[in-house]
């Protein structure tokens, strides 16, 4: 077989990462804004950040632009560096230090460290265009996740908090993440709390229109966990609304499953819930 074809079939090994933006440490709460891709057997480097601000203030309410533009800018920087190192490797992989330089320089590029905008752990793919994975992990990965669960929830949020500001009760419900007895953490975008940090009464925006029931049910438990968590470690003292969009179709397992769910929320005592669009049940919960 004509060593040509060989070659126009031959799939490289390649190492890449997903980048994180998390600019508040303290919720744990990130966005995909771009991918790196390396493949030392095709002698490739790069990597692909997401150009738009906006979709990013949309998942973040309340970032300042400039605080993504900035950390975008310095880790930009920090690739071209790195890519342009690796690329002078791969130009001498004649002396055999090249393959190893850049295995060296992606490991280096993607161990855990405190940072707002960092690499995530390393994935492996086998492709035959190395350029073009790269791409089409950026769609997969960024391009597409604005539109995921956690995307939708914030739109969600954006309803609810339109809804308290409507009725000028904006200023009484306020983000907070409420820390449990051993560190556990959780997020409430809507709540309101007494002198001692505990939440007296909280709304929480909750997004169970998925495709797939199987991650409503997980969603919903998710919730259910966390609530009755900081229950029982006195930080959640008041009662809960879960303002909550629900699947679209009446009847079938997306129905069964979001009934299910709704079920076991309000079996608890401190919870109740409601359609996101009660604006009315919203309101007077808030007001109690």
């Amino acid at each position: 077989m004509p060593r040509g074809f060989l070659e126009t079939i031959m799939k490289h090994a390649c190492r890449y990462a997903i980048v994180r933006f998390m600019p508040y440490l303290e919720t744990g709460e990130f966005a995909n804004v771009g991918l790196l891709l390396m493949s030392p057997t095709a002698r490739f480097f790069g990597f692909r950040m997401l150009d738009s601000v906006r979709r990013v203030t949309a998942f973040f309410d309340e970032l300042d632009p400039n605080i993504f533009r900035r950390a975008r800018k310095t880790y930009q920087q920090e690739l071209t560096r790195i890519g342009t190192s690796i690329e002078h490797a791969f130009c001498n992989v004649s002396h055999g230090s090249g393959p190893d330089y850049a295995k060296f320089a992606f490991t280096e590029l993607v161990k855990p460290r405190q940072a707002i905008m960092y690499a995530d752990a390393e994935r492996a793919v086998l492709a035959e265009d190395p350029a073009e994975k790269l791409l089409e992990l950026f769609d997969h990965y960024v391009g597409r996740v604005f539109v995921t669960r956690a995307y939708q929830e914030r739109e969600v949020e954006k309803d609810v908090q339109r809804i308290l500001k409507s009725a000028e009760l904006a200023a009484l419900y306020k983000q907070q993440v409420l820390i449990g007895d051993d560190a556990y953490r959780a997020r409430l975008p809507f709540a309101r709390v007494n002198e001692h940090g505990q939440a007296i009464r909280a709304i929480k925006p909750l997004f169970l229109a998925h495709d797939d029931p199987s991650r409503l049910y997980d969603h919903g438990w998710d919730w259910l966990g966390k609530v009755k968590k900081l229950r029982r470690d006195d930080k959640l003292i008041g009662d809960v609304m879960f303002a909550v969009r629900r699947p679209i179709e009446e009847f079938g397992p997306h129905a069964a499953a979001f009934a299910d769910v709704k079920q076991d929320l309000e079996r608890e005592d401190f919870i109740s819930v409601v359609s996101d669009s009660d604006e009315r049940s919203i309101l007077a919960f808030a007001r109690d």
